[in-house]
């Protein structure tokens, strides 16, 4: 018996415990027209990245076109992912055609949180794609569209001659009819005239206003009780998400709006400044780490370095925080006469050697050094006890394990101190 055989209650059932793109799939293999759309069950949502990601890359435009027909998309999808479908042309989205109940498309085949570059670029071919999205739209006051992603190759070069920025016009007269309103402040979007960003090359021919997520609109102007904005673009994903749906950070020192999912954030352990981890790596944020060890998860902004939380040992460039300046004996302090912040074992070490304590400015500091020094000799005449009475210890436990053995021989030898035979 081939599987096609089987009754279609049976095949339902099995193609229950797969998710909706192996689902749609598992019918267009089978290829029984009449009882597809009865094993595929009815999908206004649709995900290629809820698949393994080496199986998307596999779809081709016939696949996606005959997932679309199986599920009667144009009369029951409502939103499109085409996640990791990198080898598709995009001929295969001729089923939507004219649809009237498509809400949102995302072309840019990334997953959630993924930069929009792909390498090599991507095949979509955006003359079969844009034919298919201005039937759409065309349908005015009966269409439904209201979030399109498109991919970063049609997106990379802004050009006011190409097709893909003409389309760009016509989307955005569109978006523009609308007359959306922002659900915080209930002014009028857009605000600028533009529902897409077409002017310069900074996220080029995305859309302003609209949660990619939930697709709540907002302005770009209005904030929440966290100071946060309502609504923002992620530099990372090129994605806009609303402040219910994702946290959205700026980074101070690369001056980007990024989504924590995307990169995870620091904040200075003394402010409120914000720094994205790869700002961190890089070495653009102030400082990360104690030579104790202590705060190995804090950062301190530039600011708060400039202004004492980090202090720097002018001999040996050895770091501390503040908080240790304040508690350990051998970290950085100041000497107000001659000027200069020392660790406390550089600080005896050039007391020793009698050259430290210069002149500076016609002041001789020599018993600010020594004071500041003291603490840190005292300190070392602590450790240097304690290994003292531990190396005793250990002298005295090695002195009872020896005579114990001692007590053992002549226990065997009767008392002669030489083992007797066997």
């Amino acid at each position: 018996m081939d599987l096609s055989d089987l009754p279609t209650g049976t095949l339902a059932q099995v193609s229950s415990y797969l998710p909706a793109p192996s689902r749609a799939l598992f019918a267009v293999a089978l290829n029984r027209h009449d009882s597809s759309l009865a094993i595929v069950g009815n999908h206004q949502f649709l995900d290629f990245g809820e698949i393994e990601k080496d199986l998307a890359a596999k779809i081709s435009d016939d696949d996606i076109k005959g997932v679309l027909l199986c599920i009667d998309a144009v009369n029951n999808l409502k939103r499109l992912r085409l996640t990791n479908c990198i080898n598709i042309t995009g001929v295969g989205l001729d089923p939507l055609r004219e649809s009237a109940i498509i809400q949102q498309i995302d072309l840019s085949l990334v997953g959630d949180h993924e930069s929009p570059m792909l390498d090599p670029e991507p095949p979509i071919s955006c003359a079969e794609v844009i034919s298919i999205l201005d039937s759409i739209i065309q349908r005015g006051e009966d269409c439904s569209l209201d979030h399109l992603m498109f991919p970063k190759v049609w997106r990379s070069e802004r050009n006011t001659e190409s097709d893909f920025h003409a389309f760009l016009t016509r989307y955005n007269g569109y978006l523009s009819s609308r007359a959306d309103i922002c659900l915080e402040c209930n002014c009028n979007l857009p605000g600028d005239g533009h529902m897409l960003r077409m002017n310069g090359r900074y996220q080029y021919g995305t859309q302003n206003f609209t949660c990619y997520d939930c697709k709540r609109k907002y302005c770009d102007e209005c904030e929440n009780e966290d100071g946060l904005y309502y609504i923002s673009a992620c530099h990372r994903c090129e994605r806009s998400y609303c402040a219910h749906c994702k946290i959205v950070k700026y980074c101070h020192y690369c001056e980007n709006n990024i989504c924590v999912d995307c990169i995870d954030f620091k904040e200075c352990s003394q402010c409120d400044e914000h720094a994205c981890l790869d700002c961190i790596l890089a070495d653009r944020v102030g400082w990360g780490g104690c030579r104790n060890n202590c705060c190995a998860d804090k950062i301190w902004c530039n600011y708060c370095v400039d202004h004492g939380a980090v202090s720097w040992c002018e001999k040996c460039n050895e770091s501390y925080c503040s908080d240790c300046c304040n508690s350990d004996v051998y970290a950085v302090e100041f000497c107000g006469n001659c000027e200069t912040s020392l660790c406390g074992q550089c600080r005896v070490k050039k007391c020793k050697e009698g050259s430290y304590c210069e002149r500076r400015w016609g002041i001789h500091c020599e018993r600010s050094c020594e004071q500041l020094s003291f603490p840190v000799l005292l300190k070392d005449r602590e450790k240097m006890q304690a290994q003292i009475n531990e190396l005793e210890n250990e002298r005295r436990e090695q002195s009872n394990k020896i005579n114990e053995l001692k007590r053992k021989v002549k226990d065997l030898t009767g008392g002669s101190g030489e083992l007797a035979e066997v």
